[in-house]
């Protein structure tokens, strides 16, 4: 873990008190805290560091973190892997879903960005021309550590699946305008941010709302490390609500009735722009769209998925 994030993490499970987390470095380099712990002053809960990554999650997260299937599991790595980068080796299919987000931070903004469900990076590396740092965050180990890789090696080699067991051998340079240093990667809750409030000048939420437990808790936490005056919001998704992954009760959209009934993205640019709910103060919506992305599972089954997106401003105060 890069140590230019120590001063910023703040223990998940005290967030109400925003008790900034003590380290207890083991093993490092000049930049990096390679084993350790970070120990909470109030609640004395130990966050792991190990190979660099550290694991800043409610206890209640664990097993979902430790799960060695699902987001955790080899075959998904390859999937998001080729997703995020296959532009830059040339993939025939590649779309250029990640250009088309990024276009969000087209212009310079003094302060940090968060990527919050950032998978294998490329999003958190887009962020880093425009921002000062960018801190990508996801629950899934495999993907922090395939991102971190990323980071050292500014560099893609990874075993693409074809079908089964048989894999090809994928390798390709990145961007050299990527900030490979001004990025980091940690294991996190979407609905425990580990961070201060108002921290953030920058947040997306790309792909995660419907893959969280509870939607508005996520939303909410989102809006608490925004900062207060100036503050950009890229959020997408292709609201494709779950039973098995989220109660009804708790989804913002794809109901006949309640209080989130209709389309997800009619709901979500309600709430934005409503300086009385969640998000207060209101944003403005700067731009609205969809954009159509991939996910290879093997060379014959693919996942064709359209994501609306909105990016919205804060109003300034």
């Amino acid at each position: 873990m890069k140590k230019w994030l120590i001063e910023e993490l703040i223990c998940p499970q005290c967030l109400d008190s925003e008790v900034v987390l003590n380290p207890d470095i083991h093993t490092e380099t000049d930049d990096d805290i390679i084993e350790g712990r970070l120990v909470c002053p109030q609640c004395r809960q130990g966050y792991e560091i190990h190979e660099g990554i550290a694991v800043v999650v409610p206890e209640q997260t664990l097993p979902i973190v430790r799960d060695e299937t699902g987001y955790n599991s080899f075959s998904m790595r390859s999937a998001y892997l080729w997703s995020h980068y296959s532009e830059f080796f040339n993939g025939p299919d590649a779309t250029d879903a990640y250009g088309k987000w990024a276009r969000a931070f087209d212009s310079q903004r003094s302060g940090w960005a968060l990527d919050i469900g950032c998978s294998v990076g490329r999003l958190t590396f887009e962020m880093t021309r425009t921002h000062d740092r960018a801190v990508g965050l996801d629950t899934s180990i495999s993907f922090v550590r395939a991102a971190r890789r990323l980071a050292a090696q500014k560099r893609l080699a990874f075993d693409l699946i074809m079908e089964g067991q048989i894999t090809e051998k994928r390798a390709c340079d990145l961007d050299p305008a990527f900030g490979f240093d001004q990025a980091e990667f940690i294991v996190a809750d979407a609905m425990a941010l580990p961070f201060r409030s108002r921290r953030f000048t920058t947040v997306s939420s790309v792909n995660i709302l419907e893959k969280v437990p509870d939607p508005l808790r996520h939303l909410a936490e989102a809006n608490r490390v925004m900062d207060e005056k100036d503050a950009k919001f890229l959020f997408s998704d292709p609201f494709s609500w779950d039973e098995n992954v989220n109660d009804p009760a708790l989804w913002l959209g794809g109901t006949k009735e309640g209080p989130f009934k209709g389309f997800g993205m009619d709901n979500i640019c309600r709430l934005l722009q409503d300086p009385e709910s969640l998000f207060s103060p209101g944003f403005t919506i700067q731009d609205m769209g969809q954009v159509l992305w991939k996910i290879r599972k093997t060379r014959n089954l693919w996942e064709h998925i359209t994501s609306q997106f909105v990016v919205a401003e804060r109003n300034k105060i």
